[in-house]
């Protein structure tokens, strides 16, 4: 009687709109099967938003209408994974930590063989963020975390043992450079002309409120934001980016990652876009994470206010400048060996304008030569453990046993 493959089901972010929960995912799935090509992974996505991710066998739709698929798919699970992503933090709500601790709770109660790989954590900054972080912590075999300060994080939350792990988005292969130079032909953009990218989103919002923001958006509640402080941060991109074109003599790309509703990349660079008048400006809402990271490659600069891009960005080898908003940016950088090329979007206008992001480019464009290669060592470790855990004491199944 012939064996079934594994069944592995993934949990994370948002897969469907955000490019980085979707470079994680694909990560995840492309390892497994290149591992072994009889696995079948599961994961919660829609089949009509973005590409096919490679090794997926089943999606199972989002929310309610998908939760009986995500019981059964975990009953037949060989090992679930809780995988990657900003899951286990209260800054954007203090729903959120609730809410994976009840999930993975009730995925515990269908099936034992579940565990955090390369978990997003923290801030934690409420008693009941971190109440519930111990229950997710304690429902779990095994933890493992993207970097240190997640690391410290769940550290207030449990005293098992919390290993770090790189960020599965490590792994991701690009897609074919001739992908890459198709886009950017489809643009107007020659490509060997020097090019800036920038992927930008807005973050000055009031924080921590019980009212996810996609809830706020889909009910027409509006999203406290300090509008102010938005409008100076654009205009520091336009003068910064204006003075690095023209020094670099580069175009810029404007390459949003999360185009939905409720955080709006795209408005945010289209934004942007109207005020970059003196220079060339392009922008592509681009959903296959591995062409986004084979776009990478033709850059001689990346600015970014969310952590994937920089991520793809290093595989590729390309000067990096981060505009953080919490700790997992620091986390980044420390793990690529980095100790400058942060701007706190928490220090802005206070601490930083257009001369010190001008300073901070200029800084990594002459940097070492070696961040690619740094990149593909934390890929290499992820990669380990990933077919570790997601294969670990994996039973045997036969047909037999499936239909019981």
């Amino acid at each position: 009687m012939p064996k079934l493959g594994p069944r592995i089901l993934l949990l994370g972010g948002d897969a469907d709109h955000n490019v980085g929960d979707r470079a994680i995912a694909s990560a995840l799935s492309q390892c497994i099967a290149s591992h072994d090509p009889s696995a079948e992974v599961s994961i919660v996505a829609s089949h009509s938003v973005g590409p096919p991710i490679r090794g997926v066998a089943r999606m199972i739709p989002r929310g309610t209408s998908g939760v009986a698929g995500l019981c059964r798919a975990a009953v037949a699970a060989d090992r679930v994974l809780v995988a990657g992503g900003g899951l286990f933090q209260d800054d954007d709500s203090r729903a959120k930590m609730p809410y994976w601790a009840a999930r993975i709770s009730l995925l515990k109660s269908l099936n034992p063989r579940i565990a955090g790989h390369s978990i997003g954590a923290g801030p934690l900054r409420h008693a009941e963020s971190r109440a519930a972080a111990r229950l997710a912590c304690a429902a779990l075999t095994t933890i493992s975390v993207r970097d240190r300060f997640a690391q410290a994080a769940l550290a207030a939350c449990t005293s098992r043992s919390i290993d770090v792990v790189p960020d599965p988005a490590f792994m991701l292969e690009p897609a074919p450079r001739a992908d890459a130079v198709d886009l950017l032909r489809s643009l107007d953009l020659q490509p060997g002309r020097p090019l800036i990218v920038v992927a930008a989103r807005r973050w000055f919002h009031s924080r921590g409120g019980f009212i996810p923001n996609v809830v706020k958006a889909r009910t027409g509640i509006g999203v406290a934001r300090d509008e102010r402080r938005f409008e100076l941060l654009l205009d520091v991109l336009v003068d910064g980016l204006t003075h690095l074109a023209r020094r670099l003599e580069a175009a810029v790309l404007l390459l949003p990652s999360y185009n939905v509703a409720h955080e709006g990349d795209d408005v945010v660079c289209e934004a942007l876009a109207r005020r970059l008048r003196d220079v060339t400006v392009r922008m592509a809402r681009i959903a296959d994470p591995r062409l986004y990271k084979a776009v990478m490659a033709h850059a001689a600069l990346i600015i970014s206010s969310r952590m994937h891009p920089l991520i793809l960005g290093a595989g590729m080898g390309v000067p990096l400048v981060g505009l953080s908003y919490n700790d997992k940016f620091r986390g980044l950088f420390d793990q690529l060996g980095m100790s400058t090329g942060l701007l706190p979007l928490d220090d802005f206008p206070e601490r930083w304008g257009a001369r010190e992001l001008i300073a901070a480019a200029e800084a990594a464009l002459v940097g070492g030569d070696d961040l690619q290669h740094r990149a593909e060592l934390l890929g290499t470790a992820v990669q380990r453990r990933t077919l570790e855990v997601a294969f670990a004491d994996m039973r045997e199944r036969t047909p037999e046993v499936v239909d019981a």
